[in-house]
């Protein structure tokens, strides 16, 4: 159960189940036993349209057409403005970045989006996440290596477009974890810790070991 409003940070090995659960949230797929609910309705009830308006899935790999970055934008919603499309930027701490591209929102992202970083790519997904203004944010961040100042403007922004909406981020960084309210470690499909980063921490079981390796790992590479 994961109360409205609540940033849960999925984690665990490869293969835990993480993508599962955000996939059957997302009603990407549905369950062949029990059902996802929200807000006490069964998804299978929902109409489509209407949980797309609610729902926004940012993918680790997010699509972006060869085109600007505007006309990106303007996918998830047409009838988008200029200017709101400027003020989403804003509302993410992301007006910088956008005037650091050489023709801002007519900068053309090449196909697939690779003219972008992968992290450069993520950040547009994640404006167009806010402009649809979703109640329910699904995240799967990116793994591939990222710079300092990419990592920094994605973490920025995630803790802007997740302020007020329930997320689930599926994190493969654990210091994406350690900023969300609730950490769930998962593996081999089921839940086996569940609490505050600290709380887990304090309890000295497979998250904090996982933690800790992390950091470790994290330090080895400054």
């Amino acid at each position: 159960h994961i109360p409205g409003g609540q940033h849960v940070a999925l984690v665990g090995p490869s293969g835990s189940g993480k993508t599962t659960v955000a996939r059957l949230i997302a009603r990407l797929f549905d369950p062949t036993l029990g059902f996802v609910s929200v807000g006490g309705v069964s998804l299978m009830q929902v109409d489509n349209d209407e949980l797309r308006r609610r729902m926004v899935v940012v993918p680790q790999e997010p699509f972006l057409f060869a085109q600007t970055i505007r006309e990106n934008l303007l996918f998830a919603c047409p009838e988008a403005t200029d200017s709101e499309l400027l003020a989403s930027f804003r509302d993410l701490d992301l007006h910088d970045w956008l005037i650091s591209m050489p023709s801002g929102l007519d900068t053309h992202v090449g196909q697939r989006g690779g003219s972008l970083s992968a992290g450069e790519r993520q950040l547009i997904a994640l404006v167009r996440a806010s402009i649809v203004k979703p109640d329910v944010l699904i995240l799967d961040e990116a793994t591939s290596a990222v710079d300092a100042a990419t990592e920094v403007r994605i973490s920025r922004a995630l803790q802007r477009l997740a302020e007020g909406r329930t997320t689930v981020s599926i994190a493969h960084r654990l210091s994406t974890a350690a900023r969300a309210q609730r950490v769930v470690l998962m593996r081999d499909g089921r839940v086996v810790e569940d609490g505050s980063h600290q709380d887990l921490l304090v309890r000295g079981g497979d998250y904090a070991k996982l933690y800790a390796t992390w950091v470790s790992a994290t330090e080895g590479q400054k």
